[in-house]
This record gives structure tokens, sequence and C-alpha cells, in this order.
């Protein structure tokens, strides 16, 4: 044994090297200041993919968009972070794509089972709650860990009539929106957008998409024009497909629905 290393007495009289304390390894213990470990490192695992995402509800549409990370080895259309759950819905995952993609699946069969049992579409409030829900139940057993995205949650709402935007985080929160980020630079876009959208949005489909062009834009700065990016949005008075998720490049910045 190196010198310095420290033991630690164990029962039956064994000895056992010290290790950091339990509540920095069990997500369901906390710490002296009151906080899960494990749920903190969530969020950061969050930030670590490296992209940001923004979300803007307008007055009758609802769009977000986010990095699409450039590999030339890979094929892009393997490489997402949107999804379509229905028809008038899709979730954007920020941070590890795995648990991004595990979520959507298992997201598209609720949605599907809420369908066949209640003879309506899930909305988009519903299914942020089913999301957070389901991610508080994993602050509370030791074996499974947090979710390391945070989840943004959009579409139409059928009954309503209305767009909406949530955010479900690793904890189990969920908020609505009218604007919001997620992801590396998440403060930097919510003081710019805190600064542009009105009390009541009632943006235009191309105000809309401006606006969250113009976030990225001023938090990314230089590199805005190097990446590529995904978006969706979704409008009142369209039903959109998984035809409607894009890649806009450098020469295209707005907004081009394809599709049926």
């Amino acid at each position: 044994m190196a010198d310095g290393d420290a033991v630690v007495a164990v029962s039956g009289g064994g000895r056992s090297r010290a290790g950091p304390p339990d509540y920095e390894r069990s997500i369901t213990l906390f710490s002296p200041e009151g906080r899960l470990c494990q749920l903190d490192y969530a969020f950061n695992a969050v930030k670590l993919g490296g992209i940001t995402s923004v979300g803007v509800r307008g007055a009758d549409c609802v769009y977000v968009v986010t990095h699409r990370k450039e590999d030339k080895l890979q094929d892009k259309t393997t490489v997402s972070h949107l999804f379509a759950i229905t028809e008038r819905m899709g979730l954007l995952a920020t941070g590890m794509p795995a648990d991004g993609r595990a979520l959507a699946h298992e997201a598209r069969n609720a949605a599907a089972e809420f369908r066949f049992k209640w003879g309506y579409e899930m909305s988009p409030r519903m299914l942020a709650q089913w999301i957070a829900d389901r991610a508080q139940i994993r602050t509370q057993h030791a074996q499974t860990r947090p979710y390391g995205i945070v989840s943004m949650i959009f579409g139409i709402d059928e009954e309503e009539g209305t767009p909406q935007l949530f955010t479900c985080d690793p904890a189990g929160q969920f908020f609505g929106h009218k604007a919001a980020g997620a992801g590396l630079k998440e403060r930097e876009v919510i003081d710019f957008l805190e600064e542009r959208m009105e009390s009541n949005p009632s943006l235009s489909s191309e105000s809309t998409f401006e606006l969250i062009k113009c976030a990225l834009e001023h938090v990314l700065r230089g590199d805005f024009y190097t990446q590529e990016y995904e978006t969706e949005g979704v409008l009142q008075f369209m039903v959109p497909t998984d035809d409607h998720i894009l890649t806009i490049s450098t020469k295209k910045l707005h907004p081009v629905l394809v599709g049926p």
C-alpha cells in the first residue's frame, strides 16, 4: 500500500480503502447540504454534449432548433435530437443522445396507448407530465440513474387549439414556456429571450423562427455560420410529419416546410 493511502475499518476486522461518501454514489441519499449529488451530475451531463437548443412559442406555432453535430464519417440521416411523437407533437432531447432516443421511443408507446384507450391524442401537457413522473421516479430508486437530458415537448393542444411548449429536466420538474433554452449555453439563451419576448407572445410563424435564429446567433456568435442545425415547426393548421425535421445550412436560414 502506498504511503498516504487511507484505509477504514470494516466489519469482521478487515480494512478497505476510503472512498467517496455514500451520498455521492447513490441517487437516493441526500448530502448534508440537502442535495442529490447524482442529480447535479445529471444536469452537468446535459451540457457535456456541447449543443444548445432553443424553443419559442408564437401565436399559432411553436418552433424548436438545435445543433446537428458534424461528423464526416456518419450518415446524417441517422443522427437526430428531434423526434416525432404524434402527428402534432414532437420531442427535442438535449444531452445524452442515447437517453433521448430511448425516452422518445417510450413516449411514442405511451401516446399510442393513450390514443387507443381514450380515443383522442395525448396533449403536450399530458406528455410532459408523463415524462416528468418517470424522471422523478428515477431519483428514488437505487437501481436506476437519472436521465442525462432536458426534454422540450412541443405541439398543438387539440382541445384548446393552441401551441404549447414544455421542458422536463432530470429532477422530474416540468414547466410550460413562452420560450426556453437548454444545453451548454442555456443561461445566455434565456437572458437573450427574456429581453426579446413580450409578456403575451403573439408572434407570427416568420417572427417566431427569426427569434430563435437570432437567439442562437447571439450566443454562438462566430460559430453560428459554421454549424448545421435541426429545426421543427408545428403550425396550428398543419399536420407535420417526420419530413418536417429539417437541416438548415448556412445559406438557408428560413423555415421551409416540406411534405404533403
